[in-house]
């Protein structure tokens, strides 16, 4: 999921920047705590990285909005910074989603999942363009700095596809109960982007076209988020805000080697959902259980090579 799948199933954290994990914003650069950081009871204050992607996100933002926008991102920040400093017990029983599809049916992580949308991802993704057939090619030009970019609608296709593909039962489950009006959790994925209600929240705020996009669509009012994230012809819209998001993020950002943040279809494919952890110094992809300190790397080539979601994202075509 843009992508929860990290933790479930690598979907493609949260968060946006990806959208990280949860389909959120991707995690800022965040250096590994001390083991006194790591008994403070004081939180960590915002680094410069964060200050920098905060301006980068609220340069399109209306004015009215730049309050809510920087607590949305605030939050998000500080949520992920928690992940890392409260000490978790590798053997604490795993919670019900980690452990069940819909009905209750256990499945095996090792074996794999139900994915009842397999051989129909066609099918499916004729539901995103019903009624625009050029919904992917349209989306990417609606963003200023994504419409640069030649591969942007390809590449807008085959992350949606992508999310069809690995769509699992808890993913129809959670999908039917936010129809029902029934919301768990925020930073749940919905749809076929797999994206949460947290980031959307965050991306209308940055993207205000995303939101206007949403009002056409008849997607106003209360809860209108989840009524976005529901509609499969929303899935465009919202797939390049995220991708959108990535490169004003990056824009004179270095990654963890140093150079200069590569702009490919590949290296936006892996900010859609990031799974490649620096634990102690060495590289780990999601799902794999990680304690301790850690932190989500920015795309590089070594990354980029081990990254399972990139890997999928690519491995078929759409």
């Amino acid at each position: 999921m843009a992508d929860e799948e990290s933790q479930k199933k690598d979907k493609s954290t949260p968060s946006s920047v990806g959208s990280g994990a949860y389909g959120d914003p991707p995690r800022v650069d965040e250096s590994t705590p001390t083991q006194a950081d790591a008994n403070s009871s004081s939180m960590p204050t915002p680094s410069d990285t964060f200050n920098r992607g905060l301006r980068a996100i609220s340069k399109d933002a209306r004015p009215e909005d730049f309050d809510d926008l920087q607590g949305l991102y605030s939050i998000m920040y500080m949520e992920r910074k928690a992940e890392r400093y409260l000490p978790r017990d590798p053997d604490s029983p795993p919670s019900p989603d980690d452990t069940m599809t819909a009905q209750n049916k256990p499945y095996d992580k090792t074996e794999g999942f139900v994915f009842p949308f397999r051989g129909k991802e066609t099918e499916k993704l004729a539901e995103v363009t019903k009624s625009e057939p050029k919904a992917f090619l349209n989306a990417a030009a609606m963003f200023k700095d994504l419409s640069k970019y030649i591969f942007a609608p390809h590449l807008l296709r085959q992350l949606v596809g992508n999310e069809i593909h690995y769509y699992d039962p808890i993913d129809i489950d959670r999908d039917k109960s936010a129809r029902e009006g029934k919301i768990k959790s925020e930073r749940h994925t919905y749809g076929f982007t797999q994206i949460s209600i947290s980031a959307v929240k965050l991306y209308v705020l940055e993207f205000p076209i995303l939101r206007q996009y949403f009002e056409r669509k008849k997607h106003i009012g209360p809860n209108y988020e989840i009524k976005g994230l529901l509609d499969p012809e929303c899935a465009p819209m919202i797939v390049a805000a995220v991708c959108e998001h990535h490169l004003k993020l990056w824009k004179d950002q270095n990654n963890d080697d140093g150079v200069p943040i590569p702009i490919t279809a590949k290296t936006l494919a892996y900010g859609y959902n990031p799974d490649v952890y620096d634990v102690n110094g060495t590289l780990e992809t999601s799902p794999v259980p990680i304690y301790g300190a850690r932190k989500i790397l920015m795309p590089s080539e070594r990354v980029i090579a081990i990254s399972k979601h990139v890997k999928k994202v690519f491995e078929q075509d759409y």
